[in-house]
Formats: C-alpha cells, sequence, structure tokens
C-alpha cells in the first residue's frame, strides 16, 4: 500500500479549504449586509435562489432533514430574508421565496462569488477550476450513493 506524502493528505486539504472558505465568508459576505446572518444559514439560503423552491425540494437538495431545514428557514424568516406560503399545489408543502431584503443579500453574495471564482479561475485557469468543480461534485454524489445505501 502506498503512503500519503504528508502535505496532500485528502482530509487535511479538505479541513484547510473548508476554513480558508469559511473565514472568507465571515468577512466577505455575511458581516457585510447583515450582521444576524450566518455562514450556517448559507447554503439554505443560496439555494432557495431567486425563483423558490418547496421545503421539501430544498432538504432534498442539501441532503438535510426537512426539520433542520425548517429551523434554519424558520431564522431566514425572522431575519426577514425569506417568507413561506402554503404551495397552491401541494397543501402538505411550503413554497420558499426571498423577499425584498432577501434579494438584496443573494446578488450581495451572488456578486461577491463570483469575484471569488474568478480569482480561483486566475490562479488554477478556467479549465482546472471547472474540473475540480465537477470532481468535488463527484465525490459528494459518491458519499451521497453510499450514506443511502447504508440506511437500507
Amino acid at each position: 500500500m502506498e503512503k500519503y506524502e504528508a502535505p496532500k493528505v485528502l482530509p487535511k486539504l479538505v479541513y484547510l479549504l473548508k476554513r480558508s472558505l469559511e473565514d472568507w465568508i465571515e468577512t466577505g459576505l455575511c458581516c457585510s449586509c447583515s450582521t444576524d446572518f450566518n455562514k450556517a444559514q448559507l447554503p439554505l439560503f443560496m439555494s432557495i435562489g431567486t425563483n423558490g423552491i418547496s421545503n421539501s425540494k430544498l432538504a432534498s437538495n442539501l441532503n438535510v432533514s426537512k426539520q433542520a431545514a425548517s429551523k434554519v428557514i424558520k431564522e431566514l424568516e425572522e431575519l426577514d430574508l425569506v417568507r413561506s406560503e402554503k404551495c397552491s399545489t401541494d397543501g402538505r408543502s411550503m413554497l420558499l421565496s426571498l423577499t425584498d431584503n432577501g434579494i438584496q443579500l443573494y446578488n450581495h453574495i451572488s456578486n461577491q462569488m463570483q469575484e471569488l471564482e474568478k480569482e480561483y479561475k486566475k490562479i488554477v485557469g478556467t479549465k482546472n477550476y471547472e474540473t475540480a468543480i465537477d470532481v468535488m461534485q463527484k465525490l459528494i454524489n459518491y458519499h451521497e450513493e453510499h450514506a443511502k445505501i447504508a440506511l437500507n
């Protein structure tokens, strides 16, 4: 069995990238627009998008429980960033959409993320960046599939 080189140990790299992104989110995004908005809310908030989404679809897309998603949605509603209303086609489901304040924050975050992506592409090149995104998605899919298998 081949031994890992210390600088290329996957968990270390993932941890360092995650920590760097969290630091960037804290200073570049969350603190600059809404002092009560936090990084834990970011994935759900951005996944609602400008077109809206049902609460069950949102939870499914992020592979979280409906209860966990509902907790964050309630926090976002209290911040006047998201509103929910019963879905007209399915009374059990809630349709989530951004408020005017939510749209403003969404646009701010989107712009900042586009700037970060431009920087990443300058560093590694567009093709390498897009390949890295594709690889990360495949790794996530692998783990999600194995988690489903483990539950059955």
